[in-house]
């Protein structure tokens, strides 16, 4: 399975202009009062967020730093710093921000899905898993759907196939346009024998998205259980001619 579950953390950085009205409060002159912690730091964040989409990883570690020594206990700067570190492929020191960032506060949805995602790419499934199952029972969560996916694709790979396809049906619950969980739900009762409820899973599929060599050698798959020749040969040109290393391996699973 090749899937990457990706960080969200890298959010659009919008300058807002706001016109302040209503009451204002007079100085005798001198320098204005110092903005408020929160505020510096947010604005730090800010700007690391605007590097950080641009791929400037150098000139988005002095934010990141300032914010931390404003406020060494934010927890959306131990998150981001971990997403520069891991581009970077210092993984030790992006795991060590992770903790920090979940050792601020446990239930940070940004934090479990980004060190969700690490461990995921890591290998590392069952560590992966435990995170993300924490991550969806947040159900104020804006991508919640997506959540539920990324715990399925884990659940997979950690050799949990009952979990994995709770978790794909609750995406697909919360979400109708989540074709990738539609293709695993499809594999899942391709493997239990179940053919109609393959068939229309992957017909669903089909609607959402189109084909990859996954999906076409799943595909293949279908074909050969419902002994359709049209459909098999189809598929397996299909493969031949768009995915040729991995039509080799597929082919030979299924003749």
């Amino acid at each position: 399975m090749t899937n990457r579950t990706t960080p969200d953390v890298l959010s659009l950085f919008v300058i807002v202009l706001i016109t302040l009205s209503g009451c204002i409060t007079e100085t005798s002159g001198g320098l204005p009062p110092p903005r408020p912690d929160t505020d510096r730091v947010s604005a730090q964040l800010d700007l690391a967020r605007g590097y950080l989409e641009n791929k400037d990883f150098a000139r988005a570690r002095g934010p990141l730093t300032t914010a931390l020594e404003i406020d060494p206990n934010s927890a959306e700067a131990h998150v981001l710093f971990a997403v520069l570190y891991e581009q970077e492929n210092e993984l030790e020191v992006a795991e060590y921000h992770y903790k920090r960032a979940l050792a601020v506060d446990s239930s940070n949805s940004q934090a479990l899905n980004n060190y969700g995602g690490f461990l995921y790419r890591l290998g590392r499934y069952d560590d992966a898993v435990k995170v993300l199952r924490k991550l969806v029972q947040d159900t104020e969560y804006h991508a919640r759907p997506q959540a539920f996916e990324n715990l399925g694709l884990a659940e997979l790979q950690a050799g949990n196939k009952k979990q994995a396809a709770d978790a794909f049906n609750r995406a697909v619950t919360l979400n109708d346009n989540q074709p990738r969980s539609y293709l695993e739900l499809a594999d899942l009762a391709l493997g239990n024998g179940n053919l109609e409820d393959a068939s229309l899973l992957y017909a669903k599929f089909r609607q959402l998205s189109r084909q990859n060599a996954r999906s076409l050698c799943i595909g293949l798959r279908l074909g050969v259980a419902r002994n359709d020749a049209d459909e098999t040969a189809s598929y397996g040109m299909a493969l031949r001619n768009l995915y040729p290393k991995v039509a080799a391996e597929c082919l030979a699973d299924n003749q």
